[in-house]
């Protein structure tokens, strides 16, 4: 299966459940001038990160290689698309469709932990404009000890795909380089995420490694989450306590 169609069928669970980024994120990014030129927003999924550049003003070209997805992204963002501050493309990380030299940051939130990282970074050299920059950004929930994390994972672990690696959601820290070898700069920031029991669901019926929804074993796991849920729940909610993690880097 191919890594766009790993989240065919999983778009409308994705918008609705993902968690969205903290307020200190985007003051950093405004703080650091990122935003003042134009900005390729890459694997754009259904638009959270997108709608963030939005927000403060920038330019965005939105490249997103499933249907499903990208049509959330400029059905939900369609004023902005109307008023030309938003393209929204069917590309790759290989193959933007953007034009050369175009662009001052690249971005990828939750995306590019997909990406082949030859053939990107050759695309993100021709489409940068001189000294442009590149910024990853994961929201990752692991390694955060919290109990209703922990009941979450153990959820999750009996659940999984079998070849799911340790560090399924991100590109490995030492690894960054191959995207980014000019230097990379890190930063972090907490981003609690308050859930119901059917955002709960709908967050793991999002996550491409789980079980899709209708997927004969869906129910089981929705079952566990259940219990998990009643178990840790305060006033009908539960708290995942994600942290989301930048990385700010050049390619020179």
């Amino acid at each position: 299966m191919s890594n766009p169609d790993r989240f065919l069928g999983r778009a409308d669970v994705y918008a609705a459940a993902r968690p969205g980024y903290p307020q200190a994120l985007s003051e950093w990014l405004v703080s650091q001038r990122l935003l003042d030129g134009h900005v390729a927003d890459v694997g754009a999924g259904t638009g959270l990160f997108t709608r963030l550049l939005l927000t403060h003003g920038g330019r965005v070209a939105a490249v997103e290689p499933n249907p499903e997805m990208r049509s959330q992204l400029a059905t939900s963002l369609e004023a902005s698309v109307q008023t030309g501050q938003l393209t929204v493309l069917a590309g790759t990380s290989e193959d933007t469709g953007i034009p050369e030299a175009s662009v001052a940051l690249v971005t990828a939130a939750q995306a590019a932990h997909w990406f082949e990282p030859e053939a990107t970074l050759r695309e993100f050299r021709r489409i940068l404009c001189p000294g442009g920059r590149v910024l990853f950004v994961w929201n990752d929930w692991r390694g955060v000890e919290t109990p209703f994390n922990r009941a979450y994972g153990a959820v999750v672990a009996r659940y999984q795909d079998a070849r799911t690696p340790q560090l399924a959601t991100r590109v490995p820290e030492a690894e960054l380089p191959r995207f980014m070898p000019g230097g990379v700069e890190r930063r972090v920031f907490d981003n609690p995420v308050i859930l119901s029991r059917e955002r709960l669901r709908a967050l793991a019926g999002s996550v491409s490694y789980l079980p899709a929804p209708g997927d004969a074993r869906s129910g089981p796991m929705f079952k566990e989450l259940d219990q998990a849920f009643d178990a840790h729940a305060q006033g009908g909610q539960v708290t995942l306590a994600y942290r989301t993690h930048a990385f700010l880097g050049q390619l020179d």
